[in-house]
């Protein structure tokens, strides 16, 4: 790529995990950022709310990815240990269809003899795939820290052998496991909070047992909204400047590279470079002026993944040990999540907050309307299922995919592109723009998937390339 000399100003949209990574690394890199960010507060769906006097993770992100928030904090210049994680022993809990249960702890020993003495022959068989996938995973997670990585890339670090691993469906390397459908259905919760078949879900999905057991699963303390409030801060002590309350309606260009923003206020804002922490579809629909219209149809048949309803709780007590407790129904299934078991000082006396999360595919979700999703969360409430152990609950706030669209400036009350395993393999939106000079992206759309890392990883990388292009000293 040729490089040009360094712009006066880089202007990032969107203060959400991706857009504050980006500014934070090219703060230290010498440039002069500007957030330019639609609400009065920094974070998007990874931020938090408060209701009923308690605190909540507002977006549906519940379960952190470690090694890559701790690659991402690495090229930020933040120590990990500024962010306090509390160990999960006790992760998930799924209730079936027929009643049946499948639990998984943190000990692969205990997760794998219970399944033993539930179906004899699946301990070792579970073992097996725990053990497999892991090591696929240690050996290809050097490409999750790599902007479009390519076939050469495979070559040359020896990855060819795990390209039918990647070229296969979750299902596909579930059922090579030879371990019971229930088991199956349990591992490949995960697809279902993504609102997809498992048929159409990437293989890579099948690395979050190895994960769990073997580097473990972790609550930040505060929240999962912590995450986002520790990048804002580091933003603004970097002397990156945030302009909240600034919606951008349009990334204005000339002769295909980006001239500036133009603003809901009326007002343009020249630049030379702009990373978008906006949807990635988003940003090529709805703001970039000229664009393809043939590109950009082809990028909006993009499958959408819904952030779902949810209802926003004060349970009395908890019910141990699990932190989440899912509950299958069909292709879909409900999330009831209690932080309280790992933060007890979130309890005000006796009450603690927690969520009943429901994911719904995006058609499912804009076929229900509002009214639809606003019964869907009273039958949530009213199935007895998530209450038991409980003294008693209040319902302090619900919200559904139109208003988490609302309220967070999502594209089409969307959180990214769906990571089926054909979008998987034909490659994310990336980071740097193929069409527009200047122009780059971070967020979910350019790393798919449930991780709150993986946002901060974009932001990285988006900044990474930009620096590429305008060296900082040129």
């Amino acid at each position: 790529m040729p490089t040009h000399a360094a712009p006066r100003t880089i202007l990032i949209i969107g203060a959400g995990v991706g857009g504050l990574s980006a500014g934070i690394r090219l703060a230290k890199l010498g440039y002069r950022v500007q957030i330019l960010e639609a609400r009065e507060a920094g974070g998007g769906l990874a931020s938090g709310m408060q209701v009923g006097g308690f605190s909540f993770d507002a977006g549906p992100y519940i379960l952190l990815d470690k090694p890559g928030l701790d690659w991402a904090f690495q090229q930020l210049g933040i120590p990990s240990e500024s962010l306090k994680l509390k160990p999960i022993a006790a992760v998930y809990h799924v209730l079936h269809e027929d009643g049946g249960t499948t639990a998984f702890d943190h000990s692969l020993t205990d997760t794998a003899a219970r399944f033993e003495s539930d179906y004899p022959g699946s301990g070792p068989r579970y073992r097996a795939l725990v053990e497999r996938t892991f090591a696929i995973h240690q050996h290809l997670k050097p490409f999750t820290f790599k902007s479009q990585p390519n076939v050469w890339d495979v070559l040359r670090t020896g990855s060819l052998r795990y390209v039918p691993f990647l070229l296969s469906s979750l299902d596909s390397v579930l059922k090579s496991s030879g371990l019971p459908l229930p088991l199956r259905k349990g591992i490949s919760i995960w697809t279902h909070v993504a609102g997809q078949p498992v048929a159409q879900a990437p293989s890579p999905m099948a690395f979050v047992p190895g994960l769990f057991h073997h580097v473990g699963a972790y609550y930040p303390e505060g929240g999962m909204r912590a995450i986002a409030a520790l990048l804002e801060a580091e933003a603004l002590a970097a002397g990156v400047h945030i302009r909240y309350g600034t919606k951008v309606v349009a990334i204005r260009t000339a002769n295909k590279a980006v001239t500036g923003v133009e603003t809901a206020g009326g007002e343009f804002l020249p630049a030379e470079a702009i990373i978008s922490n906006s949807s990635g579809i988003g940003t090529y629909a709805e703001l970039v002026e000229n664009f393809p219209p043939t590109t950009k149809a082809t990028l909006a048949q993009l499958p959408l993944q819904s952030p779902g309803v949810c209802v926003y709780l004060a349970v009395q007590g908890c019910r141990p040990p699990y932190y989440i407790r899912f509950k299958l129904n069909g292709t879909g299934c409900t999330a009831f999540v209690q932080p309280g078991l790992l933060e007890p000082s979130l309890a005000q006396n006796g009450w603690y907050p927690a969520r009943l999360i429901a994911p719904l595919g995006h058609a499912t979700a804009a076929a229900l309307g509002p009214e639809g999703q606003q019964q869907l969360m009273d039958e949530l409430l009213a199935d007895p299922w998530w209450q038991e152990g409980l003294a008693g609950y209040r319902v302090l706030h619900k919200r559904t995919t139109f208003e988490w669209g609302r309220d967070y400036t999502l594209y089409h009350d969307s959180m990214n592109p769906v990571m089926t395993a054909r979008f998987m393999i034909k490659g994310r939106i990336a980071h740097r723009s193929p069409w527009v000079r200047g122009l780059y992206l971070a967020g979910s759309s350019t790393h798919p998937g449930q991780w709150v890392s993986f946002c901060a990883i974009s932001g990285v990388l988006a900044a990474n390339c930009l620096a590429q292009d305008f060296p900082a000293h040129a």
